[in-house]
């Protein structure tokens, strides 16, 4: 028996873990009651033209309380290096909500749009990024208990979920 490995993928690939990780966030939006089919529609595609364009690293699902402090999270983080992971089927995110609780979606950018200039990072936000700004959450979920759960490949590309809870 051989296996073969591949450090290549295209925008199918990238299609296919995105939409692992839409059904992900999906899950989330319509279990918590806190997104509307509307916004989520519009993050999705959002983070499907990061993805596509290859400007996304991370994006990270967050259900915080009225005060701002995150309850429950899930981080996605891209490998362009994904070609020996097993792929796993998306699910298992049924958060439980109390009122004044909401959805934030926050992402990280790649080096690739790093080298992007200003205008050209300010006309990719105008066409694809309405109504998103920056946050001034870092990444770092301090004491939350974490445990990686999923792997989303399709060839070369994959996205890694951790699980963030308190």
């Amino acid at each position: 028996m051989t296996t073969t490995f591949t450090d290549t993928f295209n925008r199918d690939d990238i299609r296919r873990v995105h939409a692992s990780f839409a059904a992900d966030y999906t899950i989330v939006a319509e279990w918590t009651g806190r997104r509307s089919a509307t916004l989520l529609a519009s993050d999705l595609a959002s983070v499907k033209a990061l993805a596509e364009a290859r400007y996304l690293s991370e994006v990270h699902i967050q259900l915080c309380a009225a005060n701002g402090s995150i309850r429950q999270a899930a981080a996605y983080r891209v490998s362009n290096d994904a070609s020996g992971w097993s792929t796993s089927r998306p699910g298992d995110l049924y958060w439980d909500s109390e009122s004044g609780d909401y959805l934030r979606l926050v992402v990280f950018y790649s080096a690739s749009w790093s080298a992007l200039s200003k205008a050209e990072q300010d006309s990719f936000r105008e066409q694809y990024l309405p109504g998103w700004g920056p946050s001034g959450f870092d990444g770092n979920y301090g004491s939350m208990s974490s445990a990686t759960d999923r792997r989303y490949a399709s060839r070369a590309y994959g996205m890694e979920r951790t699980r963030y809870s308190r």
